[in-house]
């Protein structure tokens, strides 16, 4: 019998986090600008905005974070909330072993992710900013659910031959994403194009600089995914 495990994490909710951003900067801005006095200091100005910024993160980070408890039983994962997201009523959740179908570690520019894809064409889903270092077992829960989740599903089943619970595709490794991939990189080297024959052209090189970082972000996940399925 397997022992029972149980990881302590702190999810976000990236939809409650981007919109509070959002909300709470563009609120304290118009704030700023009209009910404020205007100060003609660039550098006060700045200290401001980096002001807002730093508080609407702060709100928005604890709006749209919430901790669980994750526990796996010989007969099921259990997500218990510990503290829920802001203004939010979910109940805990339990997932049978024999209706998960897959597992999924993706790596994004602002948010990674860990989904547990069901039979029932449902999906658990874990969110983790990059820019924050969070103290939870985020990581842990990550390593070891490969190997342990195949533990729990071989107790539960009388069957020798238990279907394994494997690594699902990466929506980057997906033919749809390549293709977009493609248009996307072919976009880019006409704007480069444009620009290197026509330098008066109105695009600026600050923005293909960043269009151009973005290509290369995903070039690297297609490679990555590639390396994954071999």
């Amino acid at each position: 019998m397997t022992n029972q495990k149980e990881y302590h994490i702190k999810t976000y909710s990236v939809s409650r986090f981007l919109t509070s951003m959002l909300i709470i900067n563009t609120s304290l801005l118009i704030l700023m600008t009209e009910y404020l006095p205007k100060v003609n200091n660039e550098i006060i100005t700045a200290l401001q905005i980096i002001a807002i910024i730093i508080i609407s993160f702060k709100i928005s980070n604890r709006i749209g974070s919430a901790k669980v408890k994750v526990i796996f039983t010989n007969e099921a994962i259990y997500h218990i909330w510990v503290r829920r997201y802001f203004l939010s009523w979910e109940r805990d959740i339990k997932i049978p072993w024999d209706i998960v179908d897959n597992y999924l570690f993706e790596e994004e520019r602002t948010f990674d992710s860990f989904t547990i894809n069901l039979t029932n064409k449902t999906r658990y889903k874990i969110y983790r900013p990059i820019i924050l270092t969070i103290k939870d077992d985020f990581k842990k829960l990550v390593s070891e659910f490969p190997i342990l989740s195949n533990e729990y599903r071989s107790i539960n089943s009388s069957d020798s031959d238990v279907i394994k619970i494997e690594e699902g595709e990466s929506f980057y490794a997906s033919k749809h994403f390549k293709w977009l991939f493609y248009f996307l990189s072919l976009g880019f080297l006409i704007l480069l194009l444009t620009k290197i024959f026509d330098p008066n052209s109105e695009i600026s090189w600050s923005a293909i600089g960043i269009i151009g970082s973005g290509i290369f972000f995903y070039a690297t996940m297609i490679t990555g995914q590639k390396k994954n399925n071999k």
